[in-house]
């Protein structure tokens, strides 16, 4: 059987370091055979100096304390922001109803807040209300001016094409035909003169009728002439003129067709950036305002289902409790105000020093002892071991300690006992059983050094040491695994001065 740490005494001349850390923090045992029927009643040595080893049976436990807490619980915290008092509080262990008030918080100044940020909503409806307006009659004036420029270029162009599809060919037909005319009647008039010039010789007309004759060939001619440049002057320069005209008519059309475009763009874009900004100070108002009465509610507090009023100062550390929660005390956001525990289903949470933690594993049996109940007595379960040990804290830095949860059977003292959050208890552990086992009381043995030695008897009123090999130890019993034999008397106390065999 592998050796395992045993009591030593105070004044280091009993067993290891090691064996004082482990058994310092176990406890009397003798509780437990009561309940699990073992055997567990050592001989009688409180006024014998001697004991006689013999074969036993004895658990190896052990015995931490700690307090009660629930295992399904409602934590209800400050949700009022910065600092607040409590104007109101039901006493604690109060049994509250689902939807009781418990407590109320101040609320003048958020109430204040509340009317002012419902002016400012007020306020800020009314300017997205006159920025929606402006937006609707930018967006009209918008559409009027688009559209009066728009029939504008439409009118450009139905003139760019009436004239380039009528007015042109009109014109340049008109021109043809007076060409054609005169360059006609230029050669009838310009034959007839030749006759006539015949005739005249042969005085058979006058020399006014020939005279008449050559007026009509200048005439023409000079229609023909005049109607030759005429079209020249329009192909030249009326038709790039009027063209120009109509063109640039179209150009300026579409010009400020564009121009109007971007106008609108520009002017309703700063329309709706107006209409955004007032918008999302709306928004903002409405959040705030939102927030200010989610604000003004949470300084009702109610609970939100029915359990045993607790206050939040009164579990946990125990600084907290120095400033207990009360009528008239400030209160920070966040903090907790109340706690609601179902009591019939609780967990005792224990302190067990990281010496001894590696012995102890869920689904272990544990003994606790209340003290608020200090005649009862509950058998439960390991269920939960810390991953990370905490220290002592200023005063004992060194200490390092892991929180094991044992669960209690549910309503586990009847309904003649309330059991309460952060009711101190004592569990003992059961961590291993030594089954018949030579064994010696823990207060039997001695170190020094790496020895562990019992002192023996060696005749004429003397003693001597024994070196003895150790096996697992309770805080009552320790294992012999060899020095002694059954029947062996071992001496329960510290020698005396001279008693021991040189």
């Amino acid at each position: 059987m592998p050796s395992s740490p045993v009591l030593s005494r105070i004044t280091g001349r009993r067993i290891g370091a090691a064996a004082i850390v482990a058994l310092v923090v176990v406890a009397v045992i003798l509780g437990w055979s009561m309940l699990v029927g073992a055997d567990e009643t050592a001989n009688d040595t409180s006024g014998t100096t001697w004991y006689t080893v013999s074969r036993r049976s004895f658990p190896i436990t052990i015995v931490s304390t700690g307090e009660l807490e629930a295992k399904e619980k409602v934590e209800i915290k400050n949700k009022v922001e910065g600092q607040t008092t409590i104007t109101e509080i039901v006493d604690e262990g109060t049994v509250a109803e689902e939807g009781d008030v418990i407590a109320r918080l101040a609320d003048d100044e958020i109430r204040n807040r509340v009317e002012q940020e419902e002016l400012n909503v007020e306020n800020a409806t009314a300017d997205q209300v006159a920025a929606e307006q402006d937006m609707a009659i930018k967006k009209s004036e918008a559409g009027s001016r688009l559209k009066d420029v728009q029939v504008k270029l439409e009118l450009a162009k139905l003139d760019l094409a009436k004239w380039e599809q009528g007015d042109v060919i009109k014109e340049r037909k008109r021109l043809e035909l007076a060409h054609e005319e005169a360059k006609r009647k230029f050669a009838r008039y310009k034959r007839d003169l030749e006759y006539s010039k015949k005739l005249y010789e042969d005085k058979y007309i006058s020399k006014s009728e020939l005279e008449a004759g050559e007026d009509s060939v200048l005439e023409w001619k000079n229609k023909f002439e005049t109607a030759m440049i005429d079209i020249d002057v329009y192909e030249k320069y009326t038709y790039p003129k009027e063209r120009r005209k109509f063109v640039t008519d179209v150009e300026q059309a579409t010009a400020e067709l564009d121009r109007v475009q971007r106008q609108n763009e520009s002017e309703l874009a700063q329309t709706h950036a107006k209409l955004s900004s007032k918008q999302r100070s709306l928004k903002i108002r409405e959040d705030r305002l939102a927030k200010l009465r989610e604000q003004l509610d949470a300084t009702v507090i109610k609970a939100p289902k029915d359990g045993l009023v607790v206050y939040g100062t009164s579990v946990g550390p125990r600084w907290r409790r120095r400033d207990p929660i009360r009528q008239g005390r400030q209160i920070g956001f966040n903090e907790t105000i109340f706690i609601l525990p179902d009591t019939r289903d609780m967990l005792a949470t224990v302190k067990v020093h990281e010496a001894v933690i590696p012995q102890v594993k869920v689904d272990q049996t544990a003994v606790i002892t209340i003290d608020a109940h200090a005649d009862e007595r509950v058998k439960g379960t390991v269920t939960q071991i810390g991953t990370m040990a905490e220290d002592g804290g200023w005063m004992n830095p060194e200490l390092r300690e892991y929180d094991v949860k044992i669960q209690l059977p549910l309503e586990a003292l009847g309904d003649k006992v309330s059991l309460k959050p952060a009711m101190r208890c004592t569990a003992t552990i059961m961590v291993g059983q030594v089954d018949n086992a030579k064994t010696v009381p823990v207060q039997a043995v001695f170190a020094e050094g790496k020895d562990s030695f019992c002192y023996v008897p060696a005749g004429h009123g003397k003693v001597e040491r024994r070196i003895v090999k150790l096996g697992r130890a309770s805080e009552t019993y320790v294992a012999i695994e060899g020095g002694l034999e059954e029947d062996d008397h071992v001496l329960l106390r510290e020698p005396r001065p001279g008693e021991v065999q040189e």
